[in-house]
């Protein structure tokens, strides 16, 4: 197997790992495609980009600052786009956050009519020397935007950007250009700036150092034209899904004639529902419990999981002289595989392949099998297919009423209240008819307001109300986002996920307010300078801001005299940081006239500064 191999189990990849910049460069702009996100990780990643040093999510989100800061300067250049309905219930101190977030993050439908699954990460660098090439990145993904603890594959590539047009690029750049068109018009944010840049320096970046041996890469997407992708007929092929069907597996076996020619390895309560004469066509096995023991003793990320096993999506096809590796979001099953009397498949993909000649590559044997792999699996026992009891009839039945409701548009009155701003949201467009079952109950909440059960939504869904109130939070806590809970009360079951609204008279100064509420302390705000200047000295983001009363009052110096060397850097660099403080001074002003908490030896200091940053801003 290549050294390189995406199936060793020694080779790990975190998302903060792929964030990086490359020495010599600085993050520009990034747009990425997930089926699923939670808030936590989704505001791991500006973290990931602003501090090098960033490694573990839950240390990240125990920083309220550095996240605050992080978000600040990376919210407006970077775009993540997600299935509607599919964001994760959010914890309170992240909720708060998620102002400042709301225009990153837009939830979009499969044109099809299934889920929009898609997994990958497009990233422009741009050099800090004049004259070198930009840099871009792209990873094909089978996780998502969650703290899951699967197991995943991801391919990574890295290119430079030149004049000339790379084809092979077509179907990723004709992806990303679709995502607007695919959000809801009453409820998406605006297309961010950056996209038309991006997806032009996108088309001509060449990818250098293939990974695994391969000679070739090249790209497809399903789900949004007619057609589909399928892996191509060869004299061997593995197949890596956990979620199968059977009519798909029968399709993709064909051509093959014997099952040792046709290899699987997926989900064993899967395979359980799959025809026993189908299961004969394929030599299976299924990832053991070895996988997960692994993952809990060597993970960085700790948490618990939504799934546990095998998450990863991949197709290797022996074609004479070559072998095809493809990876991406697809599972074997026909949502994924295979196109419907429309034309195009039911769910949105996307895949690379890696090709290229068995003598660099190595066979599915060595590739697939190998020491490194080959001890993680099993191989399949059959068992009787676990009778759906009343539990798994009511998840299945939420499932649908989750996605009848995340197709509502929505939207979220602000009306001005004396010191609070009051929350009322409106079904916006044609009247929903929902009827919540009975022994079904929908409660539905902004997700800041301390209400955690929320407000029976049962009237606004069913259109016999268009409106309904939720409560009144202070101005720096009006989001866009709802939380809802589904419950069906026999079994107990429950389903929590997040929708987004669009914004109705929200008053000027939210996101100021963002920060007056969260730099709330003289404290609060010498270590916020110190963030954004990049002088901590022996302490780190991580630190806790309980930690030692009036430490960073002690450290700074009285005044924050202290933070005159890296000012005086700042300012010679001519970098943006003295530009952001200007700003963050004025949005520090309290709008009702009250003490700052900007300290007065400060902003004596900071008038040496302000004529020449102003002078600098008025010349960009």
């Amino acid at each position: 197997m290549p050294a390189d191999s995406a199936f060793d189990p020694e080779n790990r990849k975190l998302y903060t790992t792929l964030m990086r910049s490359p020495d010599g460069y600085r993050f520009d702009h990034a747009a990425a495609t997930t089926y699923s996100l939670d808030f936590e990780t989704a505001l791991a990643i500006p973290i990931a980009i602003v501090f090098r040093d960033a490694e573990n999510r839950d240390e990240m989100l125990r920083s309220p600052l550095a996240l605050l800061q992080s978000v600040e300067r990376m919210a407006g250049r970077i775009a993540i786009y997600c299935d509607r309905g599919r964001i994760k219930e959010a914890r309170p101190n992240v909720a708060r956050l998620m102002a400042l977030y709301e225009k990153t993050i837009t939830e979009i439908a499969a044109p099809g009519g299934g889920a929009f699954h898609p997994k990958l990460w497009c990233i422009r660098f741009h050099p800090e020397k004049k004259g070198d090439p930009i840099l871009m990145r792209l990873a094909i993904l089978s996780r998502n935007l969650t703290n899951d603890r699967c197991w995943d594959l991801a391919l990574c590539l890295d290119g430079k950007v030149n004049t000339d047009i790379n084809e092979a690029n077509a179907p990723v750049a004709n992806l990303l250009r679709a995502l607007p068109g695919l959000a809801n018009s009453a409820t998406r944010p605006p297309v961010p700036k950056f996209l038309p840049s991006l997806l032009h320096d996108l088309k001509r970046c060449w990818w250098e150092n293939l990974p695994a041996g391969a000679t070739k890469i090249s790209f497809a997407v399903n789900g949004l034209d007619a057609g589909g992708w399928m892996p191509p007929k060869g004299e061997r092929l593995a197949i890596l899904s956990p979620f199968v069907s059977g009519n798909a597996l029968k399709t993709l076996s064909k051509g093959y004639s014997d099952p040792s020619l046709c290899q699987l390895i997926a989900r064993a309560d899967e395979l359980d529902c799959i025809k026993p004469e189908i299961r004969q066509l394929f030599e299976i096995k299924t990832l053991d419990e070895r996988a997960t023991e692994y993952e809990e003793n060597d993970r960085d990320e700790a948490s618990s999981a939504d799934l546990d096993g095998l998450h990863a999506k991949a197709y290797l096809v022996e074609r004479g002289s070559r072998l095809h590796i493809h990876l991406g979001s697809a599972n074997a099953t026909m949502a994924a595989l295979v196109p419907t009397r429309s034309g195009r498949t039911q769910n949105v993909e996307i895949m690379a392949t890696l090709d290229g000649p068995k003598t660099r590559m190595g066979t599915i044997e060595d590739v697939l099998f190998s020491d490194g792999f080959r001890r993680l699996l099993a191989c399949y026992r059959p068992s009787e297919p676990a009778r759906q009891d009343a539990a798994a009839a009511a998840e299945k039945a939420l499932e649908k009423l989750r996605t009848k409701i995340a197709a509502i548009p929505l939207e979220l009155r602000c009306n001005l209240l004396p010191d609070v701003i009051g929350l009322e949201v409106i079904a916006a467009g044609k009247t929903p008819s929902i009827e919540i079952p009975d022994g079904v109950t929908c409660f539905i909440r902004a997700i800041t307001v301390p209400n955690k059960q929320g407000y029976d939504a049962a009237q606004l869904l069913a259109g016999t109300e268009r409106r309904m109130k939720l409560g009144s939070v202070p101005l720096g806590e009006v989001t866009r986002w709802l939380g809802i809970r589904l419950r069906d009360e026999k079994t107990k079951v429950e389903l929590a996920f997040t929708l987004g609204a669009r914004l109705i008279d929200l008053p000027e100064g939210r996101d100021a307010a963002v920060l007056r509420a969260h730099i709330a302390n003289v404290e609060n705000f010498f270590r916020y300078l110190s963030l954004l200047l990049g002088s901590l000295g022996e302490g780190s983001f991580l630190e806790s801001e309980n930690a030692g009363e009036g430490q960073w009052l002690r450290r700074l110096g009285q005044g924050g005299t202290s933070l005159l060397e890296p000012m005086v850097r700042a300012l010679n660099l001519d970098s943006e940081e003295l530009v952001e403080i200007d700003q963050l001074l004025k949005r520090l002003e309290d709008p009702a006239g009250g003490e700052s908490i900007v300290p007065e030896d400060f902003l004596a200091l900071w008038a040496s500064f302000a004529p020449l940053v102003n002078k600098k801003g008025s010349r960009r």
